[in-house]
């Protein structure tokens, strides 16, 4: 493997990491579901910081090393500024969010559900579309036969699959 290459993806999650790093989990075309490293990210003069904002499709700078892949460079390539202003909106994308680094394996690329991931962001979000989304999602990782849908809610079969709850899905409830 390369010492650093780059990569396109959108960001699904981050955390917090001792006093000025986070850990990035994102969903890029070439590895699928990643974990980086962006360090001094929380510093207040951080360049970057603005860039790993969640939901924002990037292009990263990653160094490859033995124990953690690191962030060197940020570039947002769309924020979805419009998608984040609105709180409908942005309910379905911590859904998607929290659905896809809850039931996509780490380190497997899946480059037609990445694009397809993409092409839902850049169309209008509703309810009907996000179930459609995930349905299909579960079609192409084998959890669903293709053509069938689940029986109980989309959520509930998650849930069953992964064995933990999706959190997002209460704030759904209530917008």
């Amino acid at each position: 493997m390369l010492n650093s290459s780059k990569i396109e993806g959108v960001i699904l999650k981050r955390s917090n990491l001792g006093e000025a790093d986070k850990i990035i989990i994102f969903f890029s075309r070439q590895l699928g579901k990643t974990k980086v490293l962006a360090k001094g990210v929380r510093r207040i003069r951080s360049r970057r910081a603005p860039d790993l904002e969640l939901f924002n499709h990037v292009s990263l700078v990653v160094h490859h090393s033995k124990t953690f892949n690191l962030v060197t460079e940020a570039k947002t390539i769309n924020n979805y500024s419009l998608l984040k202003s609105d709180l409908k909106s942005s309910g379905y994308l911590f859904y998607l969010c929290e659905v896809l680094d809850k039931i996509l394996p780490e380190d497997q690329p899946h480059p037609d559900l990445f694009g397809n991931f993409l092409a839902f962001l850049n169309s209008p979000l509703n309810q009907d579309g996000v179930k459609r989304f995930v349905v299909e999602l579960l079609w192409s990782l084998g959890y669903l036969p293709r053509g069938q849908y689940p029986r109980a809610g989309v959520t509930d079969l998650v849930e069953s699959i992964v064995e933990r709850p999706i959190r997002s899905k209460k704030f759904l409830e209530e917008i």
